[in-house]
């Protein structure tokens, strides 16, 4: 069997992979290419993990080579906090020691019972500094998604992260013919494992942030089978130091920062 796995970043395409070539017992792998072209579809018994970021309609002509597709999401407001964290190893060859400590320091007032800082904050502050519009980014990612989804619906498989870390595998291993299990990220890929739950939005947004993304996921929610007029939030906000601020620390501590600049003394 050869399966295909398309999502975008942060949504469990890493994980399904790990569930699936588990279930089909050492098949060969690619891992996020660039162009389904360039893979060798040849094995009978193959895995890919294909990212959304860089599809073109040209690969779409190799969809058929495939037994199955699946097209795995995510909430985006969950997506958008798992984004705003791992985006720290994406820029950390460019933050310097100040900006490291800025960034740190922020997430620690984030994640103290008070003040309660607005997402919308956070992506403020990143973009000031690194020049990455994550919203922006966040934005054209649902559109993506959405834009496949609606091209391809009759060729693919639609299953939601929420379910694949609830442990509720039965829809996805019927379409398959796999009994799927829970998967075991490797080592070379466990930076982008981060805590593997759900509704983590509910602590991080407050009122500010759901005046914002309300209106920009309210169409994306209903179309994936979230519910658009769910907007509780926790009563009791709690962020896990551990998977926020200590794994971004991990993060930028295994990227070193941009060498300072070297002054020219004149002659």
């Amino acid at each position: 069997m050869r399966v295909l796995i398309v999502g975008e970043g942060k949504s469990g395409t890493t994980a399904l992979l790990r569930s699936v070539a588990a279930a089909l017992e050492g098949p060969a792998e690619s891992f996020e290419p660039v162009d389904l072209g360039a893979v060798d579809l040849r094995p009978d018994t193959l895995v890919v993990k294909k990212l959304l970021t860089n599809w073109t309609d040209d690969e779409a002509s190799h969809l058929d080579r495939f037994d199955r597709v699946v097209l795995i999401v995510r909430d985006p407001r969950d997506r958008l906090i798992s984004h705003v964290l791992y985006d720290a190893y994406n820029r950390a060859g460019d933050l310097r020691p100040g900006q490291r400590d800025r960034w740190l320091g922020l997430l620690e007032r984030k994640i103290a019972p008070a003040p309660h800082i607005p997402v919308v904050k956070l992506l403020d502050v990143w973009w000031q500094m690194t020049g990455a519009d994550l919203l922006g980014a966040h934005i054209r990612s649902m559109q993506r998604i959405n834009a496949f989804y609606v091209q391809y619906r009759d060729r693919l498989h639609l299953t939601r992260y929420e379910d694949y870390v609830d442990g509720e595998f039965d829809r996805l291993s019927d379409h398959l013919g796999l009994r799927l299990e829970p998967g075991t990220v490797r080592d070379s890929e466990r930076r982008v494992a981060r805590r593997s739950g759900h509704g983590d939005w509910r602590h991080w947004f407050n009122r500010t942030d759901v005046t914002v993304f309300r209106p920009i996921t309210a169409k994306w929610l209903k179309r994936f089978g979230y519910d658009p007029a769910d907007w509780d939030l926790a009563t009791e906000p709690s962020i896990d130091a551990a998977t926020s601020l200590e794994y971004v620390r991990s993060l930028l501590e295994a990227v070193p920062p941009p060498p300072d600049p070297v002054s020219e003394v004149s002659p």
